[in-house]
């Protein structure tokens, strides 16, 4: 059995340029039982953002690869308790815990419950986000504060409740997502923009802080990815936006997610305030 795209994907796709062809769907092995290589066992994370999309398909490899996880979210828990009976049924140990990522006691509070479940936390995830679409000079301040705390300020309380935890041990990993609209800014999102470009400048700063005290800190830009927020988005910007991508095609969560495995491996420990963009092109250097 391989799985495809879902309709969702297929809905997004543009029509061709001249000249130029929509890319296939992409054919990825399924994420239904532990992986070989166990990257990550013995390793336990917390994944903040965790419910659905690229923050689900980070559990699902991380407990695939031998981690232990936490999963922390905001409501949905239907999905946060299906994805837990999922790990578990691959051998490791989960579980979930509400967290709103915009009250700093919460975010400390999730990393605490993590290490008292698992003994220590070896790799945080920071993944809550919220898109919006509006053109600036429409620009609502109640959303845009809304915007800033959940994907700004909510990266900061986490990175600083792991660090309090990481940095007396000596070791850890902490993967912050952004965006590639953080290296290359879209009309109509500056409220999004300017957080995940934070979000990059704040892991950047922060990781010449504590490399030498062995933890390590690294982005997550991911390009447009089938997931319930892009989904929600604005469908002429998301149409517009796919126009303009080399591949042709949206990208799949479970494309994104290996990033953070990389990250979060032992494979990895020389990547210091790097960002790695999966964006199907749509940033190249």
């Amino acid at each position: 059995m391989r799985w495809r795209a879902s309709r969702s994907a297929a809905r997004c796709a543009t029509a061709s340029s001249p000249g130029r062809r929509n890319a296939p769907a992409p054919d990825i092995e399924p994420v239904d039982g532990p992986s070989k290589m166990k990257r990550l066992e013995g390793k336990k994370a917390l994944v903040i953002g965790s419910a659905t999309g690229i923050g689900a398909a980070v559990c699902r490899l991380f407990g695939r690869e031998g981690a232990d996880v936490a999963l922390a979210d905001l409501g949905r828990a239907e999905p946060r308790a299906a994805l837990v009976a999922e790990l578990t049924g691959l051998g490791v140990d989960a579980f979930a815990l509400e967290c709103d990522v915009t009250d700093r006691a919460q975010v400390e509070a999730a990393v605490a419950a993590a290490v008292a479940r698992f003994g220590a936390v070896d790799i945080v995830v920071n993944n809550a986000g919220l898109g919006a679409n509006a053109d600036f000079p429409d620009q609502d301040w109640d959303q845009w504060h809304r915007v800033i705390d959940i994907n700004l300020n909510g990266v900061a309380y986490g990175m600083k409740a792991a660090l309090a935890h990481m940095l007396p041990r000596g070791t850890g990993r902490i993967i912050n997502t952004a965006s590639q609209l953080s290296h290359k800014p879209a009309p109509g999102n500056a409220a999004y923009c300017a957080a995940k470009a934070g979000v990059v400048g704040l892991s950047v700063s922060v990781a010449q802080e504590v490399a030498a005290r062995g933890v390590t800190i690294n982005c997550v830009c991911p390009g447009p990815t089938d997931t319930p927020m892009w989904n929600a988005g604005d469908d002429e910007w998301n149409r517009w936006k796919l126009s303009t991508l080399p591949i042709r095609r949206i990208g799949q969560p479970e494309e994104i997610a290996w990033a953070y495995v990389y990250l979060a491996s032992d494979e990895a420990g020389y990547m210091v305030g790097q960002s790695i963009s999966p964006n199907g092109g749509d940033v190249m250097w």
